[in-house]
């Protein structure tokens, strides 16, 4: 995992009009990023990202179309894999936001994404000239600021029309150093938006640790391969084999039903999931580096919409 990179954004922005947000905002904000994204970049109006010509040099292609290259050894016969960025809403603060009140949510970019920062940054800034939200609302983004492996803002690198390069980004040794902090036999796992894990063939709301691995491990090795061009190298076997000993001793969750508009599709598409707290006993201590990872860009289905976000608690002492 040496090769991984990633970068946590914080988006800070100030209502222009009223703007009208649902309790969970992260289908509103993907879609009007990706809509003012692709404003800028796109130099073929009305036509499908996969026939265009344009399309391996797109930063929009790249961010909303993800497709495996012709050459790559995983995941080829599928027509997406995982997106290089993730979303995560302000929830449960839904309402009208009147003109001089802030808000913001956060995004996270991983590998190559990160040096497309610009692009982002000025989507956010076009997010705002054309409205969010019911009504349509506009926006001014204030700042965005960049946060270290506990979240904690240590740089800022957009404020009042400035850019700046950002300096902080995280690798897999700031998980392994993270990682020391947590007790190596005892987690909590908070989730915070809904999780949408897939065992089985089903949506799964037992989240044995050894399903929460092998899920978290999978989308961490395609993150790596797809992203930071590297292959991961996890002894898949090996890995679910030891997780399977490790004991699922508190289930504290709930089912968050949540449903978006697909404008692709055409209809309403139904995209709930588990959130509460889940705790873990056994032997974890290697796993806690692939956690804190994946405190950071979020596990399961639908992350670009900011779904599968969770948080690591430390054990009381």
């Amino acid at each position: 995992m040496d090769a991984f990179r990633c970068l946590r954004l914080s988006v800070l922005v100030q209502a222009r009009d009223n703007i009208q947000l649902p309790s969970y905002q992260g289908s509103v904000i993907r879609g009007a990023f990706g809509n003012a994204l692709r404003g800028i970049v796109c130099a073929v109006r009305n036509q499908d990202c996969s026939d265009c010509l344009l399309k391996d040099k797109c930063v929009y292609s790249y961010a909303f179309e993800t497709a495996p290259p012709s050459n790559s050894k995983v995941l080829r016969k599928h027509t997406s894999v995982p997106r290089p960025f993730v979303l995560t809403p302000v929830t449960g603060k839904g309402g009208v936001y009147e003109p001089g009140m802030t808000f913001g949510f956060q995004m996270t970019l991983v590998g190559r994404a990160t040096k497309h920062l610009p692009y982002f940054v000025y989507a956010f800034m076009q997010m705002g000239e054309k409205g969010l939200g019911r009504g349509r609302g506009r926006f001014r983004t204030e700042k965005i600021t960049v946060s270290d492996e506990e979240g904690r803002v240590v740089e800022t690198v957009y404020e009042k029309e400035v850019l700046r390069a950002a300096k902080t980004l995280l690798s897999f040794d700031h998980a392994r150093e993270l990682a020391k902090t947590y007790s190596p036999d005892e987690i909590t796992l908070k989730f915070l938006t809904p999780v949408r894990i897939r065992y089985q063939e089903k949506l799964c709301d037992n989240l044995q640790f050894h399903i929460l691995i092998r899920n978290l491990a999978r989308r961490l090795s395609n993150l790596l391969y797809f992203h930071c061009n590297q292959e991961s190298g996890l002894l898949f076997k090996e890995i679910i084999d030891k997780a399977k000993s490790v004991n699922l001793t508190r289930r504290q969750i709930r089912w968050y039903d949540w449903t978006r508009y697909s404008g692709r599709q055409k209809k309403q598409v139904k995209m709930g999931g588990v959130i509460g707290e889940v705790t873990y006993k056994g032997d974890i201590g290697e796993f806690l580096p692939m956690l804190v990872a994946g405190s950071w860009v979020n596990i399961g289905k639908g992350t670009a919409f900011g779904l599968g976000r969770f948080d690591l608690v430390r054990k009381d002492v």
